[in-house]
């Protein structure tokens, strides 16, 4: 490595160090504001407040990461350009590709960082954390045994569960639908609560729905029937592990999330959302190196002097646009208005060209 290559790198890498370590304590500070009172409320103790916040630590340094690198790249071409380095390298025979170089191996090392800290440590705290906020605070079912959003299909039944705790085979939010052999509907459960119990699903607050075809219209009605309780015999509980498909994203690798989309292609369901979410963490680990991309025109365009503070507050409305983008095209590839690839990477894909487009018109 060059003297350049390396004075370039140590200066950005102490900027974004910086950059990252204020941001961690402005969202650690505004969340602990935010969360301090439910935590009191519930007279939890301290050590598990700590550890809430240190779980978290994880997720949101890969989260501010990228905003990080934004700022530093700003931040680094600024005070280069007040001390007119950017006009001696340049008169030295330097070109601003020659310049980038560094910078954009820095952004790429962090993405390579960045991508093996968001799969192999940030899903496990991410869950420590989850568990901790939606059970002990929330007092929700113990989230570590839960399963959301259940899906069976069988011969002429479906099955849904809004949530399934395998420790003790509560459920909650339950559905039942039973088809006819010409797979009509022909008797729908709905329940509020149930349990698996030695072999039977003991259901509470039932209202079911028998349905029959009306031969002078040829419309199907049907008749409604409400049971405080209601048995079914032979009604084997999920089996263990089963359903994990809907277990958030943050707290799956990228293994998990693909053998997920594998199990329910073959159980016959749509992954959508998870394939959304399989694509999004490979195109926001290379996240820092887009937003170096955008940052270097900007720096550049100005040989001498700048404000620290315009590169700051620049680097900062950059990021949140492309947030708000990102949060755009999630929710368009969700509702599959998007396919999942260009979900993902539509905004990258944009960022990468604006910048591309602007350092063209940079003074070489």
């Amino acid at each position: 490595m060059s003297i350049i290559s390396r004075y370039l790198a140590v200066s950005f890498f102490k900027i974004w160090a910086l950059a990252l370590a204020g941001f961690l304590v402005l969202y650690t500070a505004i969340d602990f504001l935010e969360k301090i009172g439910d935590f009191v409320g519930k007279s939890i103790a301290l050590k598990t407040i700590l550890l809430f916040f240190l779980a978290q630590l994880p997720k949101v340094v890969t989260l501010m990461a990228p905003v990080a690198t934004l700022v530093a790249v700003m931040i680094t071409l600024t005070v280069l350009a007040r001390a007119s380095e950017i006009v001696a390298f340049k008169a030295g025979g330097v070109s601003l590709y020659r310049l980038s170089a560094p910078i954009l191996a820095s952004a790429a090392v962090i993405s390579l960082a960045m991508f093996f800290l968001s799969d192999l440590v940030a899903p496990k705290t991410t869950a420590l954390a989850n568990s901790i906020w939606q059970g002990q605070v929330r007092e929700r079912l113990d989230t570590s045994t839960v399963v959301r959003d259940v899906w069976l299909k069988g011969v002429r039944l479906i099955q849904h569960y809004g949530a399934y705790d395998e420790a003790d085979g509560r459920v909650r939010e339950v559905t039942l639908i039973f088809t006819d052999d010409e797979m009509r509907l022909a008797r729908r459960l709905e329940a509020a609560r149930g349990l698996f119990s030695g072999g039977q699903l003991r259901l509470s607050e039932v209202k079911e729905k028998i349905y029959q075809q009306d031969e002078r219209s040829g419309a199907r009605a049907f008749t409604l029937k409400r049971h405080e309780l209601y048995v079914l015999e032979d009604w084997p509980a999920p089996p263990p592990g089963f359903g994990r498909a809907d277990q958030n994203s943050d707290e799956l690798s990228v293994a998990q999330l693909w053998r997920t989309i594998d199990r329910l292609q073959e159980e016959g369901f749509g992954p959508v959302r998870q394939r959304v979410d399989l694509h999004f963490k490979f195109s926001f680990a290379l996240l820092p190196i887009i937003m170096v991309v955008v940052g270097l025109p900007i720096g550049f365009w100005r040989e001498k002097g700048g404000s620290i503070a315009l590169g700051l507050a620049a680097g900062l409305i950059l990021s949140f646009f492309y947030l708000i983008s990102m949060e755009l095209a999630r929710s368009l590839g969700y509702s599959g208005l998007l396919p999942p690839l260009a979900a993902a990477w539509l905004p990258s894909l944009i960022y990468f060209l604006f910048g591309a487009y602007f350092f063209s018109y940079v003074r070489q």
